[in-house]
């Protein structure tokens, strides 16, 4: 009996040995058959992003923005000027058109006409390099009521937020002058802001007909003080203080002295 009992353990261990055997033979089989098959699947390929996706993520963006602004001043003689100006940008963050057009009608006087069309291009943070032409009309000359000026600017962002244009211009009659005009807002509260604001320009040769000084021949130091009815909509208060050299005598203009003027009234801002 004992043999037996034996016998039948021993033949019950070698069962349970070839079941485990073979158990494992076949786990090893199925994973080598789905190894094989996860090789045999194809490789998902990411198509690299379009130049358009690219542009989107990198401001290639077509936009436009602009803004309208138009005041009544006047001066401490009692005498008034109108003054618009219309600024427009229109192009991508890197590359833009900028146009600027001003018309400025003074009491008893014809209407001036200037305007800008620059093309605009993104060199460091915050500054644009700009080149194209210039466009004055004066109706009030008898000769050379229109002027073509080369143009030449920076537009940008100086340092304590200043917004700040510099611009060069070179036409006939060696004419070479530049200009600079630089502006900052400060908050009263989210809505009453004052903005300072500062314009120059500085002639380095004049010898055409109606020739001007060689220097400082204006200069602007005023404050305007706005409330945003909205972002798009903004009444404002302008009081300054404006400094104008006289002209040399030509055959077409008599001298003229220095003056300076103070200078108040109201306006509106559009954004759009």
């Amino acid at each position: 009996m004992n043999i037996i009992n034996v016998n039948k353990h021993v033949l019950g261990i070698s069962i349970l040995l070839a079941s485990g055997q073979i158990f494992a033979q076949a786990e090893n089989e199925m994973f080598t058959q789905q190894h094989d098959h996860s090789l045999m699947q194809p490789t998902v390929k990411h198509e690299p992003p379009s130049h358009e996706d690219h542009l989107q993520e990198h401001g290639g963006e077509i936009y436009q923005s602009s803004e309208f602004t138009t005041k009544w001043l006047n001066d401490d003689a009692g005498q008034g000027v109108w003054q618009t100006q219309l600024e427009s940008r229109i192009g991508t963050d890197e590359n833009k058109l900028f146009i600027q057009l001003n018309a400025e009608k003074t009491e008893s006087e014809d209407t001036k006409y200037d305007g800008k069309f620059m093309y605009s291009r993104a060199m460091v943070d915050f500054w644009d390099i700009q080149a194209g032409i210039r466009y004055i009309h004066d109706a009030e000359k008898v000769e050379e009521k229109d002027q073509t000026y080369a143009a030449f600017g920076l537009n940008g962002l100086a340092p304590y937020f200043f917004d700040t244009d510099i611009y060069m211009y070179v036409g006939k009659d060696q004419q070479v002058f530049a200009s600079l005009e630089t502006d900052r807002d400060f908050l009263i509260t989210q809505k009453l802001i004052l903005k300072p604001y500062l314009d120059a320009e500085v002639v380095m040769s004049d010898e055409s007909k109606y020739a001007k000084s060689k220097g400082l021949t204006n200069l602007t130091l005023g404050l305007e003080t706005r409330y945003e009815i909205t972002k798009n909509i903004m009444p404002y208060i302008d009081v300054s203080y404006g400094y104008e050299k006289g002209v040399k005598e030509t055959n077409w203009q008599d001298e003229s002295s220095s003056e300076t003027k103070w200078l108040y009234g109201a306006g509106i801002q559009f954004n759009f």
